[in-house]
């Protein structure tokens, strides 16, 4: 081999190497590796930037409908963007094949449903209503003044009402309030039903 071919074959490994780290070949995520995840039954969407929820959080949703969500945090190089929107590309396709044209839409459903559900507050608890229950957080309770903020969400996570609740008992039976937690019966749209004669009247009702 002359001299001149040396040199143009070199050129041109030279060249189809700068075309691979273009469309970030030399990154994990590219045309290849999702063809080889598919092949391996372990496809992936890549998250680029912040989620409002983690990608765990997701995975309990796209679990269903075969893939895991990997996030790629907020700084990616432009070859790094290249090679995922190659291969998050090829994971479409085979998702498409394996839960229709329309699991997008069915996907994004059951993702804001767990984004809705992740504001409830970690101190919140349910409370089972035969179809109609909710979930209850006691912002803050006045023992001595016998009434309590309370924040009431729907069984989707979305928030009702946030108001000032006050315990009305039979004035032959007087109470404080104490452990709503085990007290309340049921949320009736207007007022908060408890599992005794008493219950918690809402403050300036309409």
């Amino acid at each position: 081999m002359n001299q001149k071919k040396i040199i143009f074959s070199g050129i041109i490994v030279f060249l189809i190497a700068i075309g691979l780290w273009h469309y970030g070949f030399f990154n994990r995520f590219n045309y290849l590796t999702a063809k080889s995840d598919i092949k391996n039954s372990t496809p992936h969407k890549v998250l680029v930037g912040e989620s409002i929820i983690s990608p765990i959080e997701m995975n309990k949703v796209s679990q269903k409908y075969g893939f895991k969500n990997v996030g790629f945090g907020c700084v990616v190089s432009g070859t790094e963007l290249n090679g995922i929107e190659s291969y998050n590309t090829e994971i479409d396709k085979y998702l498409n094949k394996k839960n229709g044209s329309d699991w997008k839409l069915k996907y994004q459903k059951d993702i804001d449903s767990v984004i809705t559900l992740s504001k409830i507050p970690k101190t919140a608890f349910w409370v089972p209503n035969k179809q109609k229950g909710h979930w209850f957080n006691l912002d803050w309770i006045n023992s001595h003044k016998n009434n309590a903020m309370i924040s009431i969400y729907g069984k989707s996570g979305n928030l009702l009402i946030k108001n000032k609740f006050f315990k009305i008992c039979p004035i032959d039976q007087p109470k404080l309030i104490d452990d709503l937690k085990m007290e309340i019966a049921f949320y009736d749209g207007k007022d908060i039903q408890l599992k005794d004669n008493c219950y918690l009247l809402q403050k300036n009702k309409n």
